[in-house]
């Protein structure tokens, strides 16, 4: 008897030392749990990206892949048995993409701190869009075709390695739709394919389109002019108020100016400025004005409209440290912070970028157009030593008469191609030269047989 009930002490000392042990280990092993989970919260993220759960891993950015509508498990490899191409992106938090065609890889620009989602669309490749077709031909045709890019021209190529059509025999001429009084074709011809350009009817996405310019001149008229009063009735280097961007784009004001406005986008007439001091002339555009089948086919994009710095020499700059400039940050006004008298006394805000359907040439398009065996000696010329070396002769946008480009200067004036000497000058706003439309055709345009057509 006393045995039993010391038995049964022994038991239950036992019990409760055991479960004493547990509820500790108990304790213990919740607390390490809660520690591990709040420091593992507190280091990771668990974002869903439609619909799953993903990891960023170590990267700020996370990419999913579309053909079309259909998500995609991986990232289509460059020689894809379903021949899908980079078709455009979109990535939230303000950052964008450029697609670099030779890597097979995205680079994503504006990407800051925070979690970054861009999504990536691939779609099947079809040898009729005109990018793809001009492409194409120039891996048969490097006499008329080649581009501008580091690989092939070291440190006088562009980073956006351009396609461009060169040489002064390029049989490069397009029928967009436009037609004279007689009814006959007014043909553009192709500058080239221009890569990363902003295309604002595809959401402002980075694409490769492209660039055409017409074949022949609507005319000579003013870039912009004034009353004598601003600038001494000389103008204003800006593009987006320009009077020339204003007769070629479509209008911009609630309120049309009885001045040139739009006459070339509505292919109609009225009068234009064609000299200081807000001289204007009548013009007529009916049989010369744009065509809405042309219209149609044509982008609007993102214009670079700045220049090439405070200081500049053209006979020693080159046509990359011009292609720069366009891209540059300097804006017209560069040289005219203290103004004296009437000139630069205008109070417009100068600006490097336009967004709109219609601009002018680039001089560094006229510079990247030579060809011939010594294209590479040309461009490591200044853009005004051409005629030196004969340049100018194996370049196709070369023109016989005075022609507007796009580019402003630091002081107020334009970038004015001169035909008779084969070299770029600055020229005041209000003087009348010609104008060659130039513009980007849409990412959908297709080339079959030399006839173009939507998709």
């Amino acid at each position: 008897m006393k045995l039993e009930k010391y038995v049964d002490k022994n038991v239950k000392r036992r019990k409760i030392v055991l479960i004493s042990l547990g509820v500790v280990v108990l304790i213990s092993v919740s607390f390490l749990l809660y520690k591990t989970f709040a420091s593992f919260t507190e280091s990771a993220e668990f974002p869903i990206m439609n619909g799953k759960v993903d990891y960023f891993g170590n990267s700020d950015v996370y990419f999913v892949f579309y053909k079309g509508d259909k998500e995609l498990e991986e990232m289509p490899q460059k020689d894809n048995p379903e021949k899908l191409e980079f078709d455009y992106a979109s990535c939230d938090n303000g950052a964008s993409i450029i697609w670099d065609k030779e890597e097979w890889a995205p680079l994503v620009k504006g990407l800051n701190s925070v979690k970054t989602k861009c999504s990536l669309y691939f779609k099947e490749y079809d040898p009729d869009i005109a990018v793809n077709y001009i492409t194409e031909l120039a891996k048969i045709d490097p006499t008329n075709l080649a581009y501008d890019g580091k690989e092939i021209l070291g440190e006088l190529g562009t980073e956006d390695n351009n396609l461009r059509y060169i040489g002064v025999n390029s049989n490069n001429y397009i029928d967009i739709g436009d037609r004279d009084i007689n009814g006959n074709p007014i043909l553009w011809r192709i500058i080239g394919v221009m890569n990363n350009i902003t295309n604002l009817d595809n959401g402002g996405q980075q694409e490769s389109l492209v660039k055409i310019i017409r074949s022949v001149s609507i005319g000579s008229y003013s870039w912009d002019s004034s009353a004598e009063g601003i600038n001494n009735g000389y103008g204003v280097n800006e593009w987006s108020e320009a009077d020339l961007m204003k007769l070629l784009n479509p209008p911009i004001y609630n309120t049309i100016p009885s001045i040139g406005n739009s006459l070339y986008w509505f292919h109609t007439n009225g009068n234009c400025y064609n000299g200081l001091n807000e001289i204007n002339t009548p013009c007529d555009f009916t049989s010369s004005g744009i065509s809405e089948e042309a219209k149609e086919k044509i982008a609007k994009v993102r214009w670079n409209t700045g220049t090439i710095g405070e200081k500049y020499d053209l006979n020693n700059i080159t046509s990359k440290k011009i292609y720069e400039g366009e891209r540059s940050i300097y804006s017209g006004k560069e040289l005219c912070k203290n103004t004296e008298g009437n000139w630069c006394n205008d109070t417009v805000p100068r600006t490097t970028t336009w967004d709109g359907y219609i601009g002018l040439m680039y001089p560094s398009d006229y510079g990247y157009a030579v060809g011939g065996d010594i294209r590479t000696t040309c461009l490591g010329k200044g853009i005004n030593e051409y005629s030196n070396y004969n340049c100018s002769k194996n370049d196709w946008l070369t023109t016989n008469n005075n022609s507007w480009t796009i580019t402003p200067t630091p002081d107020n004036y334009t970038l004015c191609f001169n035909g008779s000497s084969a070299s770029f000058y600055n020229f005041p706003c209000g003087l009348a030269n010609e104008v060659w439309p130039v513009a980007y055709l849409k990412s959908s345009i297709k080339i079959k047989k030399s006839k173009w057509r939507s998709r």
